[in-house]
């Protein structure tokens, strides 16, 4: 479904930005933006516990925000990534209705939750068959009920959702150029946690988060962090039989990005470099605002 008139809407707890921007021949044209610092604490992202302590008070945010802004209607939202959990799984067969197959994979991943499996919210993607034989889908599950607190708010800023998405898979949207051929992945830095996110062919088969944001890869010791990017790698290709991966794109916004990405390039011995929104959505304007943007961009230019 494409919808016109939908903007693109990152949630963070620190931020929330809005864009209108569309995506043309593979150029970028952001048209219209806006953004709101959020107040500390009202959004506290989980994949078990409530998530918005205040719903009427991010609400008003957002009709603020969307006021300045210009924006009506549709929306689609980015959301913090600790809110879901990604996986690929396998079964001998997939059921045909994709109803059927979102209750099966539900039942699935009934051991892999921090919640009563028959409470998720599940969106997956078929895979195809591995180099067992068996069905591989990958999917994308939230709590419904923390779902719902970000979309009463929407509702009440008068707002229709048209997706609600993982903030590094609207990321990876904006970022899709770089991340189509083979086996690549995005290491997307954020304030407060870290997401691995790898891709096939474009499409999402692996991610982790890592509780640590900006200030772990900024501060001294960095190898821990460097050794669970590399140990998350092995287990993925091990387990998931996913291929080595070929490159790693490193997103987030400040000096101190080329020199971590020098460093993970000799740790990992793979090519990493600094995420280019500009040149991947051939666009001009500055790297690090792009780079703060790309979740907000990436949701606006998704198609449903």
């Amino acid at each position: 479904m494409r919808l016109p008139m939908a903007w693109g809407l990152e949630i963070e707890p620190e931020m929330l930005r809005l864009c209108r921007a569309d995506l043309t021949r593979g150029r970028l044209q952001l048209r219209r933006r806006g953004e709101v610092a959020v107040p500390s604490g009202l959004i506290r992202p989980s994949q078990k516990d409530g998530n918005v302590a205040d719903t009427t008070a991010l609400s008003t945010l957002l009709s603020d925000l969307c006021r300045n802004a210009g924006c009506q209607g549709w929306v689609r939202v980015a959301l913090p990534d600790p809110v879901f959990s990604l996986r690929t799984l396998a079964s001998d067969e997939l059921p045909a209705k994709r109803e059927d197959a979102q209750r099966f994979l539900r039942w699935q991943m009934r051991e892999l939750l921090p919640f009563p499996a028959d409470e998720a919210r599940l969106d997956f993607l078929p895979l195809g068959s591995g180099s067992d034989g068996r069905a591989r889908a990958v999917c994308l599950v939230a709590r419904d009920r923390i779902l719902a607190e970000y979309e009463r708010a929407l509702a009440e800023a008068g707002l229709r959702v048209a997706l609600l998405d993982a903030r590094c898979i609207t990321l990876a949207q904006a970022a899709s150029e770089p991340l189509q051929r083979g086996t690549a992945g995005l290491l997307a830095v954020g304030r407060t946690w870290t997401t691995l996110l790898l891709m096939r062919e474009g499409q999402p088969r692996f991610w982790r988060t890592l509780h640590e944001g900006v200030q772990g890869w900024t501060g001294g010791d960095r190898s821990r962090l460097f050794r669970e990017v590399a140990d998350s790698l092995t287990f993925c290709q091990e387990s998931d039989g996913l291929e080595p991966v070929e490159e790693v794109a490193l997103a987030g916004a400040g000096a101190w990005i080329a020199e971590v990405a020098s460093a993970l390039t000799e740790w990992l011995e793979i090519p990493v470099t600094a995420l280019d929104l500009c040149a991947a959505l051939r666009t001009e304007g500055h790297p690090d605002d792009l780079a703060q943007w790309g979740p907000a961009i990436g949701a606006a230019i998704r198609p449903c």
